[in-house]
C-alpha cells in the first residue's frame, strides 16, 4: 500500500494492460466483458498499518479494492489473495503476521 493505494508505477503497468479488445470488450447490449478468463490470480498485499473489514480503517483501503476491481474488470473470477499487515510497529507482530502470510502464500502455490 503506498498513500492508501497502489505506487503509480503499478497503476501505469495496469492502465497499459487494460486495454479494449486486448482485456475486455464493450458491446451496448452486454456492456463491458473481461477478455482473461479460465485463468486465476494471485495477489500479495502489504501495507504497514491494518485494515480489516468492517473496521473504520477498511475505508482507507483503496489498494486491495483497486487491484481486485480492476482484476475482475479484465475477467479474473479466481483470485487468490495473501495479506501481509501489519508491516509497521511492534517487531514480534509483524514477524509473525509476515510468517503466517508467507506460509499462506506457500500453501497457495502447492495448489496453484
Amino acid at each position: 500500500m503506498w498513500n492508501f493505494s497502489i505506487p503509480y508505477k503499478l497503476k501505469h503497468y495496469l492502465d497499459v494492460l487494460i486495454q479494449p479488445s486486448l482485456t475486455f470488450s464493450f458491446s451496448p447490449e452486454s456492456g463491458y466483458t473481461g477478455l482473461v478468463t479460465g485463468k486465476p490470480a494471485f495477489v500479495a498485499f502489504a501495507r504497514g498499518g491494518e485494515y480489516p473489514p468492517k473496521s473504520p480503517a477498511e475505508a482507507w483501503d483503496f489498494q486491495s479494492k483497486y487491484i481486485l476491481t480492476a482484476l475482475g474488470f479484465i475477467g479474473f473470477t479466481d483470485i487468490r489473495v495473501v495479506m501481509a499487515e501489519p508491516t509497521l510497529g511492534d517487531p514480534a507482530l509483524t514477524a509473525k503476521r509476515r510468517d503466517q502470510a508467507i506460509a499462506k502464500a506457500e500453501e497457495m502455490a502447492a495448489a496453484f
